[in-house]
């Protein structure tokens, strides 16, 4: 895959996290005693997997430091 800034080949890999968690988006980061889904304008990326590394197929440009990923 080309970069969209850059025009340079891409890598391809995982974005992935620690274990127990999930990666979420929101206007704001939460407070830790907050619920996150009550966030505004919350999207979740990938679902909570308890016990489990989560992960989302991604494109890396080293270039640009860019990151590209379908949820």
């Amino acid at each position: 895959m080309k970069c969209p800034y850059c025009e340079k080949e891409m890598r391809e890999g995982y974005l992935y996290g620690s274990k127990d968690g999930a990666f979420s988006f929101s206007n704001e980061i939460p407070g830790v005693f907050s619920n996150a889904k009550n966030e505004e304008g919350f999207i979740q990326i990938t679902k909570l997997k308890a016990g489990h590394r989560i992960s989302v197929k991604a494109y890396v440009c080293e270039e640009c430091k860019k990151v590209i990923f379908d949820y």
